[in-house]
Formats: C-alpha cells, structure tokens, sequence
C-alpha cells in the first residue's frame, strides 16, 4: 500500500476504513442465504393398507344378526293379515230360490213372496233402492232393456194383486197353495230374460 493511500486512509473516517474491509470479506467468503423454516422433502405416496379383518368370532356374529334379522322379516311376511278378496254378491236367482224353499215349510203369504219378488227384480237388474214400492220397482224394469214389456207387467200384475191380499185374508189362506207356484214361475221367466240379455252383450 502506498504511503498516499495510508495518509488517505489514516485522515478519512474510519467508517470509509469499514466499508472497504466488508467489500474485500464479501468478495473473499460469500454468503448464501437461507431460510429459517426448515424444509423437508415430502414423503413418498404409498397406496393404503386394506383394513384388518375382523376375528372369526366376530365374523361369525355378524353373520348371526344379518340372519336372524332376515328370519324376522321373512316370519313378519307370512304371518302379516292379509286382505281376503271381497265376497262377491251372493245369485240373485239362487237367493230367491232358497227363500222360496224355506216358505214350503212354513207357509207363504202374498208379504212375504211380494218381498222375495221385490228382492230379485232389484237385484237382478240393478236396480237401486231400499224398500222400493210396487211403482217404483215396475219403473225401474221399464228402463232396463233386459226385462221385455209382458214381463214387466206382469210383475206389475202380480205385485199388485199381492198388494190387495194384504187386506183379503180369506183370499189370502185360499190361493196359499197356488202362490208360490206363480212366484216361482215369475221369478225363473225373469232370470231366462235376463241371462238371455247377458248373452248378447
């Protein structure tokens, strides 16, 4: 160093003395800067390890319970109340027949075949109502095309002689005998129209 240098230096600030002592350690040892978080490489990725299997005991408890819950499913089923299909109707015609029978035997009145003929004739051709009256019911065959016009007055003609015996019963014990026979007869004409009539549907 030459003396100039020394004089410069010994007269300037020692902070100039500084400065040039950083610049020659800089140039002489570098720094590399670092970070304070410490970084680690990631690890690898590994596919997961299947579960471990239960015990066999516990399998086989498993298998108990899922059976034993399909038992009480399938006993609930068969032993859950079904709906019965609904009865259907009993026969009009039958019906009648039966009722007719049970008077044999204990004695027909023009009330009770007027009821059994009332019955029929409204069941038979669907016709609607409780209790229809003599009208009523000969106005419900007018309309049915099943019933042809004779038949239907003489449903009308019987009913109504049925009607005035109610308050003759010296005719009334008289013509037992011959009353059910023109019941029975009445009400097999209307079962043959109205199965004719079926038919031809």
């Amino acid at each position: 160093m030459s003396t100039t240098l020394k004089s410069n230096i010994g007269r300037g600030s020692p902070v100039i003395f500084l400065t040039i002592l950083l610049a020659v350690a800089a140039s002489l040892f570098p720094l590399t800067a670092q970070s304070a978080i410490k970084t680690e490489p990631a690890p690898e990725l590994r596919p997961p390890r299947p579960g471990i299997p239960p015990p066999p005991i516990a399998r086989s408890h498993i298998a108990w319970v899922i059976g034993g819950v399909g038992a009480a499913i399938i006993f609930a089923a068969l032993c859950w109340p079904r709906r019965k299909p609904p009865v259907p109707p009993p026969n009009p015609f039958f019906a009648a027949v039966e009722k007719l029978a049970a008077l044999r035997a204990d004695g027909a009145t023009p009330v009770t075949v007027s009821a059994i003929v009332r019955r029929y004739a409204a069941d038979a051709f669907a016709i609607e109502g409780s209790g229809l009256t003599s009208e009523e019911l000969v106005s419900g065959l007018v309309t049915r095309r099943s019933c042809p016009v004779e038949l239907t007055n003489a449903v009308w003609h019987f009913l109504s002689d049925c009607d005035r015996a109610k308050f003759s019963p010296l005719a009334e014990h008289a013509e037992k005998s011959a009353l059910l026979g023109t019941t029975a007869k009445l009400i097999e004409n209307l079962e043959a129209a109205r199965a004719k009539a079926a038919r031809t549907l």
